[in-house]
Formats: structure tokens, C-alpha cells, sequence
């Protein structure tokens, strides 16, 4: 069992050697030649990544050919390193010849070379001074303005319009619904704004009178419970709760 263990393995491992990345290099006339063969893979790339930096610092060449008929696969990395070697050699004004590369391949160096050779965005600009910062603001401001303006005209003119479609039915704006919504949002609101003006006027006297004991003034805890809910929260509580009671339920 161990030795049949130990033949797989050396197998599986003189496998995986035959698919090993490999760079051919040779020098003819001017031309540097580069044949490619195994799996140019994420797992695999790292195995020729020094060899290419070698080749990339090569000179003395005008045409540099790249033969990719024995790849056998290829990803994103593979074509990234051969692309790597293609912008190497562009930047020193070198010919380059791709010959023998699949439709994968070609994708794929495509696809790598267009994002490498896309120019990164630009720094933000500087933000103008004071000046210019102010002025903008108020640019700012009148296009703001104007459109307020236009969509207040807007809502004038469809009511306006809207009005003049419904006298020209023969008959105007009917009683009956006005004051049905009267009586369902102003009337129909008078229990609960009650309830919350007795709760509140409650929570005032007694807090009032706790405080005013100090002083002796007890006897004028109801003039400011009186004041305070006729002149101020007795307001506020009923617009408050029309607000949030009828208005919520249009």
C-alpha cells in the first residue's frame, strides 16, 4: 500500500510538472522570440514571474515575438504577466508580434490590456478660494429660488386650471363634501385634543403647585394653568394634533 502511495504521488507530481508554466527565450536578426507552453494560472504564475522580470530588462532587439499556440490554460494572472511584458517592451518603442493565441486567450489579454493601460483618475482639484466658493453659493441659491419659483407657478396654474374644469361642468365646488371634510378632520378631532389638553393642563398644575409652594404662591396655580393652556398649549396641542391626527389621515 505505501509503495503504490508513493508511485501516485511521484506520478501526480511528474504531472503536475508537465503542466508547469515554461518561457522559451531565443535571439535571431533582431528578433527576440518568447514561446509559451503549461497552465498560466493563478497557482502556477508565481513559478515564471522572476523569468519574465529577466526578459523584461533584455535589449538590443527591435521586434519582440510571442508565441502562445502551446498554452494550455490561461486566467486573468497569466494574461496579466504576458500583458506586463507587451507594456514593457511598447515603452521601449519595441515591435511586438502575438502569434498562436486562442479566442480565450485573446479575450483575456484584451480585457487585461485595456484596464492596465487605463489611465487613472486624476487627483482632486484643489478647492477654489473664498471667493469663488461664496459666489457659487449664491448661483446656488437663485437656481434654487427660480426653481421654487417655477414649481409654485406650476401648483398656481393647475389649480387655477383645475378650478376652471370643474366650473365648466355646470356646477361649483360642492357644500355638501366641504362640510363633511369639516366635520371629519375639525369636529371629529375635538375629543382627543381635549383629552390631551386636560392631560398636559393636569401635568402642569401639579408641577406648578410643587413649585410655587416654595414660594407661597399656590393659590396661583390656576391663573397659569388657565393662561398657559388658553394662550399657548391649548393652541399648540390643537394644531399639533390636526396636524398629526387629520392631516396624516388625507
Amino acid at each position: 500500500m505505501l509503495t503504490i502511495r508513493k508511485r501516485f504521488a511521484s506520478g501526480k507530481t511528474a504531472r503536475e510538472a508537465d503542466h508547469q508554466p515554461r518561457v522559451a527565450v531565443g535571439e535571431e536578426g533582431g528578433v527576440l522570440g518568447c514561446a509559451f507552453s503549461g497552465n498560466w494560472t493563478t497557482r502556477t504564475v508565481t513559478l515564471v514571474d522572476a523569468e519574465m522580470r529577466k526578459i523584461e530588462k533584455r535589449s538590443g532587439f527591435q521586434t519582440l515575438a510571442l508565441d502562445l499556440s502551446h498554452i494550455e490554460k490561461m486566467d486573468t494572472a497569466g494574461a496579466w504577466l504576458i500583458d506586463r511584458l507587451v507594456s514593457a517592451f511598447e515603452k521601449k518603442g519595441v515591435e511586438i508580434r502575438l502569434e498562436g493565441q486562442s479566442e480565450i486567450a485573446s479575450i483575456l489579454l484584451g480585457a487585461v490590456g485595456d484596464a492596465v493601460r487605463r489611465e487613472p483618475d486624476s487627483g482632486g482639484a484643489k478647492p477654489p478660494n473664498i471667493i469663488i466658493r461664496a459666489l457659487e453659493a449664491v448661483g446656488r441659491r437663485v437656481y434654487e429660488m427660480r426653481d421654487d419659483f417655477l414649481s409654485s407657478m406650476n401648483i398656481l396654474g393647475a389649480t387655477i386650471r383645475g378650478s376652471q374644469m370643474k366650473l365648466g361642468r355646470g356646477h361649483a365646488v360642492n357644500p355638501a363634501a366641504i362640510f363633511n371634510q369639516i366635520d371629519r378632520m375639525g369636529v371629529g378631532a375635538i375629543p382627543v385634543v381635549v383629552l390631551m389638553s386636560a392631560i398636559v393642563g393636569a401635568i402642569v398644575a401639579q408641577q406648578g403647585a410643587y413649585q410655587l409652594s416654595y414660594f407661597g404662591a399656590d393659590i396661583f396655580v390656576v391663573d397659569l394653568v388657565g393662561v398657559l393652556i388658553l394662550r399657548e398649549l391649548g393652541v399648540l396641542m390643537t394644531a399639533i394634533m390636526i396636524a398629526g391626527r387629520s392631516g396624516s389621515a388625507i
